[in-house]
């Protein structure tokens, strides 16, 4: 689309600076919230195994076989994705922006414009789509399988409260499956059918500033023993809101004070991280970092942008940024996610 302004020709002073349009940041990639699986070109094989070993009694003839080993594959292709934009640098002319013009009626390219809204902005906005895309991404296709499924109580029936979230909440620009619709529907299980996901099931209710510590006790309560014994320590993934409602829990001083450690700018609870991101309300995922993947063929697409003319004999140009990315992830009976 062209440059959409109402730019008033400059004839005193320019106020400085620009005032830039506030963004969250896309912490995901910036702080490394989850596992990258990059140089991946067209797809990717993860594998899990697992494995029970049954003690017997001893005998020294033909023992009987007792156990089990399992192993499978699921095959992960990224999607190939790109945005796209042509406007016309002319517009600019008659704005703020003509101050970092080149003389001559040839150029009419603004430096400033390039460094504020193109290099800022515009680059921010395509990072956050990225981020926003790998948690709440869902296919169409996936959105209506999950519709028609029945509802149920079992951990293995999609709860009412995720259908719903899936309807309300998912979809983002719907290119492919993220990870929330991942957790809830997908292939990545031995049989290979798509299914209701392995995860642990919290059905939550509306979190408020009140009954916030209650809700995470419920999500705690439901890590399995064993991720918490040894190894790598889950992390809570939750919604930007919950920063301040955790805030305004620990301010009121008849709640038991510890109940959230803050620390500058880090987040806890219980001795687990909470990081911040774009989650719907009343979501939070508790899951090992190394469970979580976003698989692409490289990181750094996401800030690389290509802008020339449209052709030799035109002045307006195009904006241009292609990526691949997709999202898995691994041992989902270990990951509780509670749904509101």
């Amino acid at each position: 689309m062209a440059i959409v302004s109402n730019s008033i020709d400059i004839l005193g002073v320019a106020a400085e600076p620009i005032i830039e349009e506030v963004l969250f940041q896309n912490n995901t990639l910036d702080k490394g919230l989850v596992t990258f699986e990059d140089d991946v070109k067209a797809e990717t094989i993860f594998t899990e195994a697992s494995a029970s070993a049954t003690m017997q009694q001893y005998t020294s003839g033909a023992p009987t076989s007792s156990g089990s080993l399992s192993s499978w594959d699921a095959k992960v292709t990224p999607e190939k994705v790109l945005f796209y934009q042509e406007f016309d640098p002319n517009t600019l002319r008659f704005s703020r922006y003509k101050r970092s013009m080149s003389p001559s009626a040839w150029e009419c390219f603004s430096n400033e414009f390039e460094r504020v809204v193109i290099g800022g902005i515009y680059s921010k906005k395509i990072s956050l789509s990225a981020e926003r895309n790998f948690w709440l991404g869902a296919t169409s296709a996936t959105k209506t399988a999950i519709a028609a499924l029945t509802a149920g109580t079992d951990n293995d029936e999609i709860s009412t409260q995720e259908q719903a979230m899936v309807a309300a909440s998912l979809g983002a620009d719907s290119q492919f499956d993220g990870l929330l619709t991942k957790i809830l529907y997908n292939t990545s299980r031995a049989s290979g059918s798509a299914a209701v996901g392995e995860r642990l099931k919290v059905v939550g209710t509306t979190i408020t500033s009140s009954n916030i510590k209650a809700e995470y006790d419920k999500v705690y309560a439901k890590i399995p023993a064993e991720v918490l014994e040894s190894g790598e320590m889950p992390t809570i993934y939750a919604p930007y809101s919950h920063k301040q409602l955790i805030t305004i829990f620990n301010n009121n001083v008849a709640n038991y004070k510890d109940a959230f450690a803050i620390n500058g700018g880090s987040y806890g609870f219980n001795g687990l991280n909470i990081v911040f991101v774009p989650f719907p309300e009343d979501v939070i995922l508790c899951a090992r970092k190394s469970h979580l993947f976003w698989v692409t063929d490289l990181q750094s697409d996401v800030n690389r942008m290509k802008m020339d003319k449209i052709a030799n004999n035109r002045e307006d140009m195009f904006l241009k940024n292609i990526m691949s990315i997709g999202a898995h992830v691994g041992n989902q009976k270990f990951n509780v996610l509670y749904v509101g």
